[in-house]
């Protein structure tokens, strides 16, 4: 009976201490309310507020018409180093010969890996400083900026294909076939179906002149069979000994 009476008891107080923690709670609330309500009735309050919004909004228009003008800045230089590279001697007063020309381009591109490192801008400067470079025959440089532009993993496919053929063919016109074939399996190894028919037939054409014939076919034949409509295709038939034509 006594346990009975104290269970009560304890209950009893529970409720009580939680209407107590209730009405605390509300009298918080209702003493936030009326901070709130005073400090709202502040004209110098509400003003204040408006303009740290409006400054707020101006800081952060500010920086990002900064950022927007320092992005501008950049494309239009690599634009303009595109742009020399691309253009045709005749048509331009500034120079006299292709290779003039292209130093300039390489000067331009250049710049653009100094003040723009690692963003795209940057690896597409490397890969046209290899093709200016391939183009002035130093093959050489031409390979150091192609193996820059290809490990630097950010250009699209296309950019970065231009990138394995450029160094491959650094290696295929300075005679070293098996290094060109190398390069173009790394191509063929990759996760694309992008150009896999130019991989193929440039790895048998670099193992044929490397003097691996039969290696060569075998890479020939694969690109017969994989890729029937490319337009490399009818290039190797002749190249396929009759008898194995149909196989």
């Amino acid at each position: 009976m006594a346990y009975s009476k104290l269970r009560g008891a304890r209950k009893t107080k529970k409720k009580d201490d939680e209407k107590s923690k209730l009405l605390a709670e509300d009298a918080f609330q209702e003493h936030g309310k009326k901070l709130v309500d005073r400090l709202l009735d502040q004209p110098y309050f509400v003003l204040g507020s408006v303009g740290l919004v409006i400054l707020l909004v101006i800081i952060f228009t500010f920086i990002s018409g900064l950022v927007q003008s320092r992005n501008d800045r950049l494309s239009l230089e690599y634009s303009n180093a595109l742009e020399v590279y691309t253009t045709r001697v005749e048509e331009s007063p500034e120079f006299n010969t292709e290779a003039e020309k292209l130093r300039k381009s390489v000067e331009l591109f250049e710049n653009i890996v100094k003040n723009q490192r690692r963003n795209i801008n940057a690896a597409a400067s490397y890969l046209y400083m290899g093709k200016a470079y391939y183009r002035l025959n130093d093959f050489g440089k031409a390979r150091e900026a192609f193996q820059k532009a290809r490990k630097s993993n950010v250009l699209g496919e296309e950019l970065s294909f231009g990138a394995y053929e450029g160094e491959a063919l650094t290696y295929y016109d300075n005679n070293e076939y098996e290094k060109a074939a190398a390069i173009w399996k790394k191509w063929l190894a990759k996760r694309t179906d992008f150009y896999k028919d130019h991989a193929l037939y440039y790895i048998g054409k670099s193992l044929a002149k490397a003097g691996r014939k039969d290696d060569s076919i075998a890479y020939f034949k694969r690109l017969r069979n994989e890729y029937p409509q490319s337009s490399l295709t009818p290039k190797i038939i002749d190249k396929i000994p009759a008898k194995e034509k149909e196989l």
